[in-house]
């Protein structure tokens, strides 16, 4: 495997359950998982670039990733392939040093270019049916968590960024 150096996430359906609640004003709501929010801080603290790539755009998306300290934010893509090479090229890494998890169809093609590939447990099948890792647990429940775990595992870093948490 090549070294990762920026873990990509889909938003709904991995960092959310995928449902999409209106409000009667409009507005849009989503629950994301705490845990899948400190692992993505775990990742930036050992150096990983964290992204959002998202076909939809919503304010809570800016929010949550402008709390997590996510700088990278791409929402309304119609194609995440694209949108993934184009942000490849803005922060000077190959898409081979990238890490995607997606749950759809819609991020096979991005997932294609990239050397380490995540799916929740609940995502389509001909997705789970293409990824390196589907995770025991499904979008929204912790699923990202999961991944960055094992993300971190696989570059032998756990054990270090866990370091604080042991003592």
């Amino acid at each position: 495997m090549n070294t990762i150096s920026c873990m990509v996430f889909d938003v709904d359906g991995v960092l959310t359950d995928g449902g999409i609640s209106i409000s009667d004003s409009g507005d849009e709501i989503k629950t994301f998982n705490s845990r899948d929010g400190h692992g993505m801080k775990l990742l930036m603290r050992m150096g990983i670039e964290v992204v959002i790539l998202t076909g939809r755009s919503s304010k809570v998306v800016e929010y949550r990733a402008r709390e997590l300290g996510i700088t990278h934010v791409i929402q309304g893509a119609k194609d995440k392939r694209d949108a993934l090479l184009d942000l490849a090229e803005r922060i000077g890494i190959e898409p081979s040093s990238m890490a995607y998890m997606g749950d759809d169809v819609v991020d096979l093609p991005a997932m294609a270019l990239c050397s380490l590939t995540f799916a929740p447990a609940d995502a389509v099948a001909m997705v789970r049916e293409r990824v390196d890792v589907v995770t025991t647990l499904p979008g929204g429940h912790g699923a990202a968590r999961e991944a960055i775990e094992v993300l971190l595992k696989r570059l032998g870093l756990f054990d270090k960024v866990m370091e604080r948490y042991a003592e």
